[in-house]
């Protein structure tokens, strides 16, 4: 376990709308392999309902006062979510996947709410940066080899990072327009991709 035992039970102890907007902030920064994947693969309306669920989600959190219809969100959304009990997922799929993990995970956070919803997507986009990595390498390494890769070094950090914003943040809207800076990324992924403008 590359974050030791610390990280996740913290994790788990976030409130509901904080376990949501963890888990969006990932989904946010996962949305250019999300999109690359749906034009690869053809996914007719993908990328703009990826795209309209996460600014659903920011819009949710920007007013605590709102009134939107998070099961239905989940609903639209649906269709769009790679089915993983498919039997050949490629490496592609399996980055579309820990996308469309992370911005499930950050709706369920909110209307579920059973507490593993940020560590789903903690995991999730953990797992994609260790997938490229073994990708490229063609090799497996243990949770102490990866621990010394930058990539690996700059997610956890990424995420800790994240968790000390949210641990005690009150909920207000500068909090929100923070972390959607910090989940857009200049544009570049987790696992490093960009979108061509």
């Amino acid at each position: 376990m590359i974050f030791g035992e610390k990280f996740y039970p913290i994790l788990c102890k976030l409130s509901p709308w904080r376990q949501s907007l963890f888990a969006l902030v990932l989904a946010q920064r996962q949305y250019p392999n999300y999109a690359l994947w749906c034009d690869v693969n053809d996914v007719k309306g993908g990328k703009k309902m990826f795209s309209k669920t996460l600014d659903t989600m920011w819009q949710f959190h920007q007013d605590k006062f709102n009134h939107i219809d998070l099961e239905e969100t989940l609903d639209e959304l649906e269709p769009y979510l790679l089915d993983d009990e498919k039997q050949e997922l490629s490496v592609g799929d399996l980055f579309s996947l820990d996308a469309t993990i992370a911005l499930s995970a950050s709706v369920l956070a909110i209307v579920m709410h059973e507490g593993e919803e940020a560590l789903m997507a903690s995991k999730a986009s953990l797992a994609g940066v260790v997938r490229k990595i073994e990708q490229e390498s063609d090799s497996d390494f243990s949770d102490e080899e990866l621990r010394e890769i930058k990539e690996v070094d700059d997610e956890v950090n990424f995420q800790v990072e994240l968790l000390e914003l949210l641990k005690d943040a009150k909920r207000d809207a500068s909090l929100t327009a923070k972390l959607k800076k910090l989940g857009l990324n200049e544009g570049v992924s987790n696992i490093g991709l960009t979108l061509e403008d």
